[in-house]
């Protein structure tokens, strides 16, 4: 088999990731020698009740946690040995997060809370705000501020900020876990969409149904990854039930 080339290979390459947490009596090792192979393109859904890992194995995929041993490279980048100081870096090249309560700022209206990310990171181009917005279904929402919009068209504007960077990789974190279930499906629909067009989508979730439309289902359990499910031909997000 010919090596990866970690140089221009946007996926995900983990090998012997542990992560522990505090010392002594008290640590608590969250992750137990984890080795993981993620293509670019893929779109994969990490399961596992509460405390089994799985927030914390892709935490440390988007940077935001650092791995104690092992190595975790992604979008051909050794995260693993880049000083903390740097990651803020990587996150802002590579990684677009979605998380489960939106995070978005109550006094700006939809397109300034994305132009807002396009400022920080300095990635991106603020005048293709107004068309990520569009692409999400809120082109006629551009100035309302989020009280005026539904759960869902919230977690719209949060999926449009993080494509607003072009990152390599999608991470979301529960995205529908605050949404009811004809919501839910629309957010799965969009993220399912993005996925045909190439993003790398990574859903980390505790509902066992949203794996019906993974590419992989990946279930952790004690810091361990106990199983790996295929899914030769993936649902419809519009088929989703739960």
């Amino acid at each position: 088999m010919t090596p990866t080339d970690t140089t221009t290979d946007r996926g995900v390459h983990i090998a012997g990731l542990t992560k522990v947490f505090g010392e002594g009596d008290a640590a608590v090792h969250a992750l137990k020698g984890i080795d993981l192979e993620i293509s670019s393109g893929e779109f994969i859904v990490v399961i596992g009740p509460s405390g089994s890992g799985k927030t914390t194995l892709c935490n440390i995929i988007g940077g935001i946690e650092t791995a104690t041993e092992g190595t975790v490279t992604v979008a051909g980048q050794d995260i693993s040995t880049t000083k903390p100081s740097k990651l803020s870096d990587f996150r802002r090249d590579h990684v677009g997060f979605i998380f489960q309560f939106f995070n978005l700022i109550p006094t700006l209206t939809a397109r300034e809370n994305v132009e807002m990310i396009v400022e920080m990171t300095d990635r991106g181009d603020k005048d293709k705000v107004a068309s990520h917005l569009e692409a999400v279904g809120l082109g006629d929402k551009l100035d309302s501020f989020p009280a005026q919009l539904s759960g869902g068209q919230q977690q719209r504007v949060a999926v449009a900020r993080a494509l607003a960077t072009d990152p390599d990789i999608l991470l979301a974190d529960e995205p529908t876990g605050a949404l009811d279930l004809p919501t839910g499906r629309q957010i799965l629909e969009l993220l399912q969409d993005l996925n045909r067009q190439g993003k790398t989508i990574i859903i980390v979730t505790h509902n066992l149904s949203v794996g019906q439309i993974a590419d992989r289902v990946i279930t952790v359990v004690d810091g361990d990854i106990e199983s790996i499910e295929v899914n030769e031909n993936p649902a419809a997000a519009a088929d989703v039930t739960w």
